[in-house]
C-alpha cells in the first residue's frame, strides 16, 4: 500500500477534527459558587437608603434656618435642601444649570455656584445672578416627624 502526500494530509486533518469535536462535546464542570450572604432585616430605613422612590436624607435639625445642606444620592445626583424659614424646606438638583458644577450651598441668602458665580433663589431655584439662565431642577421633599425625605 502506497500513501501519497494528499491522502496522509487528509487523514491527519480528519483525525484532528474528530479530536476537536470530541473535546467540545464534553460537559463542562460546574463552577464553584459561594452560598448567599446573610440578609439583614430592619424595621426603619437607614440614612441614604432608597425605599420605593423615597430617599431618607436626614433630619430637619441638620439644616439651619437660612442655610442649606447637600446630600449625595449617587454619582449622578446630589440634592441641595434649603430651609428659607423654620417650616419651609425646598430641594433642588445641586447641579448648576450653567456648566454642570455642583453648587457650593447657600451664601448671602442665595444658592451659590463656585465655578462661574451663578446664584439661585433658595425658595424657587430660579437664577438671580451670573451666567446661569435656567432654574435648578426641583425635587419634592417631605418632612415626616423630624425626618426629611426626597421623592425621586
Amino acid at each position: 500500500m502506497n500513501l501519497d502526500r494528499r491522502t496522509a494530509l487528509t487523514g491527519a486533518l480528519a483525525a484532528t477534527g474528530t479530536l476537536t469535536l470530541a473535546a467540545c462535546a464534553q460537559e463542562p464542570e460546574p463552577a464553584a459558587t459561594t452560598p448567599p450572604s446573610a440578609t439583614v432585616e430592619t424595621s426603619e430605613p437607614m440614612a441614604g437608603e432608597v425605599v420605593s422612590n423615597e430617599q431618607l436624607l436626614g433630619t430637619v435639625d441638620e439644616i439651619m434656618i437660612g442655610s442649606g445642606k447637600k446630600f449625595e444620592i449617587s454619582g449622578s445626583l446630589t440634592i441641595l435642601v434649603t430651609r428659607p424659614t423654620a417650616d419651609v424646606f425646598r430641594a433642588f438638583n445641586a447641579t448648576c444649570t450653567h456648566a454642570g458644577c455642583i453648587v457650593t450651598g447657600v451664601k448671602d441668602d442665595q444658592i451659590a455656584c463656585g465655578c462661574h458665580g451663578a446664584r439661585f433663589n433658595p425658595e424657587s431655584g430660579e437664577p438671580e445672578a451670573g451666567p446661569a439662565k435656567s432654574a435648578l431642577g426641583k425635587i419634592l421633599v417631605e418632612v415626616r416627624g423630624a425626618d426629611l425625605y426626597a421623592l425621586i
